[in-house]
């Protein structure tokens, strides 16, 4: 789910206390049927920094999140100031991204995925890692082969993986 958005009429903290409240909400329902209920910190969000997303898990125990760091690195925020996120994912997207791209080809990627396996392995993420290319007008995401890109980058994060030992 998306974690919600600021208001225009209302303060930032007010919005956030909103989403927090409602988010709680319906992990409340996604506990009752035994199903993990994360939100995926976006561009245009409620919480489109690691600051605001750090606020927003602070504001509601037991939040996870869909983590995908194009979303941080389309607006230039380091890899570093990301990889704290990685102890509360659930869920993980992986695509190549870039300054102002959210999606690019392999060969432009600026996104440090051997540093994320790492932290992946710091912070003990067991979920999955979705591969998530999409063809959209949108930002130009739709001026690279999806089907190429997605083995890729399945074919870099395997072999570091096996590199790994792991």
């Amino acid at each position: 789910c998306l974690p919600g958005i600021a208001w225009q009429q209302e303060t930032l903290d007010s919005s956030l206390k909103r989403s927090s409240e409602e988010l709680a909400w319906r992990m409340e329902q996604a506990k009752q049927v035994g199903v993990v209920f994360a939100v995926e910190p976006h561009l245009g969000s409620i919480a489109p920094s690691p600051e605001t997303v750090l606020q927003l898990l602070e504001m509601t125990p037991g939040l996870s999140l869909t983590l995908d760091y194009t979303h941080f690195t389309y607006q230039g925020i380091k890899d570093s100031a990301v990889e704290p996120l990685v102890a509360f994912a659930s869920h993980f997207h992986a695509r190549c991204g870039a300054k102002s791209r959210p999606q690019v080809a392999f060969e432009k990627n600026e996104i440090d995925y051997a540093r994320v396996i790492d932290a992946m392995k710091e912070y003990n993420y067991s979920g999955y890692v979705e591969l998530e290319y999409v063809w959209i007008d949108w930002e130009h995401c739709n001026e690279v082969d999806n089907l190429s890109e997605t083995i890729r980058l399945r074919d870099f994060l395997l072999q570091r993986i096996k590199q790994k030992g792991e």
